[in-house]
């Protein structure tokens, strides 16, 4: 079965993220593509996954999900809306992460009394006072134990089914969750924004 720290340096490399990472100085497409891919690499299942290219991140400014760059370059703002959609992306369809993400961006894009990096810190310290890696170790524990006694040979593997069904459940219950809370907040229309 994994061993702890298997499971707690996959979780250490996603939970990595530090908003001071983030450069200050505005960036070109190329510089934004090379900075978000460098920094999720840890988090590509294959060596050629694409987390994050240019016709993405032109999708997400045509759809008016991500405001337009200033003269072809990409703020820190940009940059930390592009990071919340890239983590979203993966668990949500791309209308609920508009939904969700366009009041925030129209609020606190670039807005210097209430900073859009000011809210976005807010969730980080959230989570980093969340233990996921902990509750996550306690489960394939309990998981382990419940196929322990069983006299089979493949009990690797059905440890292994065992904590994937568990995850993939707890997975589906909290994506029905967030879809339930995104269907709460306001319709958004993003033919209007300009």
């Amino acid at each position: 079965m994994f061993p702890e720290d298997f499971i707690k340096e996959i979780l250490d490399e996603v939970k990595a993220f530090n908003i001071d990472d983030v450069p200050n100085i505005a960036l070109y497409m190329d510089q934004v593509t090379t900075y978000l891919n460098d920094k999720f690499a840890a988090t590509k299942r294959h060596d050629d996954d694409k987390l994050m290219t240019k016709t993405m991140i032109n999708n997400y400014a045509k759809s008016r999900l991500l405001p337009s760059p200033e003269k072809k370059k990409y703020t820190k703002d940009h940059i930390m809306i592009l990071i919340m959609i890239f983590f979203f992306k993966n668990v949500l369809s791309i209308n609920d992460v508009t939904k969700l993400l366009s009041p925030m961006i129209d609020t606190y894009f670039h807005n210097e009394e209430i900073p859009l990096e000011d809210v976005i810190n807010n969730f980080l310290n959230f989570e980093k006072k969340y233990d996921l890696s902990q509750s996550i170790t306690q489960e394939v524990k309990e998981v382990t134990k419940i196929f322990d006694k069983m006299n089979v040979e493949d009990k690797d593997y059905l440890q292994t089914l065992g904590l994937i069904t568990m995850l993939s459940y707890d997975t589906f219950v909290r994506k029905m969750l967030i879809e339930k809370l995104i269907d709460f907040l306001p319709d958004v229309d993003t033919d209007n924004k300009e």
